[in-house]
């Protein structure tokens, strides 16, 4: 792939950068890097209606077997409201203040929250994401939870960033199991209780999401058993372009906003359509890239530089 940057005084770049995907693990405990939840394919089961549901203790989903004890990923999209309500409205759950997860909407302090109870009840894993104002006016954002069975942990994603991972709260180190047998609920909490306070008891303040915040159920609450997700949104690579032009005894030297360690040409050309090769093996560093042009390499009248990197 070619990337160029071309300037007497000022540069331009034409081409853009492809960044994929890269899926690691096994069958039903796997790690998946991807930049959007499509690059997973289609979840292994959706549901498009709020309300009460069987827990997933002990569930089977496509071959996934006692789906509570292994890797999982979760998604909704959800239009939270501005407001003052103090309850901690529950987005999704499962289970219940002895084993279980439940994901929450705090109004007034605006924030998201995931908490995993299990242990007895007394190991307490939370992780908060505080919103920021436009993700609170504009409209549906996505909201990701993520376990792995391997660490013990959860891990949060709102817009596809990562706000961290579950911490213990407690001194009783957190169990690989994320569902007990009481109901899940999608906009409730089902039955009766839900994780958690790490004392085998309610989360605090808790109650129904209402109208504090509005699930999508066109694309509903997804799910992928036996895969944990690691969202990372591609890295956009600034413009490359020229940056200083220096004219001296010895000749001209180009400055550009080069990546460190990435390789660089540099081309000259008198009239923008027939360009010479005057460096094939440019090695940026940590304050870009530069290159002297002297000697032969400089043409009297007008000049015109350009900086090419390939991948």
């Amino acid at each position: 792939m070619n990337h160029f940057c071309s300037s007497v005084l000022s540069g331009v770049r034409l081409g853009a950068a492809t960044l994929s995907a890269i899926l690691t693990g096994a069958a039903i405990s796997e790690t998946v890097s991807v930049s959007s939840l499509a690059d997973l394919g289609a979840p292994s089961e959706t549901v498009n209606t709020t309300g009460q549901y069987s827990t997933y203790q002990n569930r089977n989903v496509g071959d996934v077997t006692q789906v509570n004890t292994k890797d999982a990923t979760f998604a909704v999209l959800i239009d939270f409201i501005a407001g003052d309500s103090a309850v901690n409205g529950v987005i999704w759950e499962t289970g219940g203040a002895t084993i279980g997860v439940s994901v929450s909407y705090n109004q007034a302090a605006a924030t998201v929250s995931v908490y995993h109870s299990s242990n007895g009840g007394n190991a307490l894993g939370v992780v908060t994401h505080n919103l920021t104002e436009a993700q609170i006016s504009g409209g549906d954002v996505e909201v990701v939870w993520a376990y792995d069975a391997s660490e013990i942990e959860w891990e949060l994603f709102v817009d596809g960033v990562s706000c961290g991972t579950t911490s213990d709260t407690t001194a009783v180190n957190s169990l690989n199991n994320w569902s007990g047998g009481n109901a899940a609920g999608l906009s409730i909490f089902g039955g009766n209780f839900a994780a958690g306070n790490g004392d085998n008891t309610n989360l605090a303040a808790i109650a129904n999401l209402g109208d504090t915040a509005t699930i999508n159920l066109d694309t509903g609450l997804r799910f992928w058993a036996g895969t944990d997700t690691a969202l990372s949104k591609p890295t956009e690579n600034p413009e490359l372009q020229i940056e200083t032009v220096t004219v001296t005894e010895d000749g001209m030297t180009i400055t550009w906003n080069g990546q460190d360690g990435e390789v660089y040409q540099v081309w000259r050309s008198s009239d923008l359509e027939t360009w010479v090769e005057l460096d094939d093996s440019i090695t940026a560093g940590p304050e870009g890239g530069s290159f002297l042009v002297e000697g032969e390499g400089l043409i009297a009248g007008r000049m015109f530089l350009q900086v090419r990197q390939f991948e």
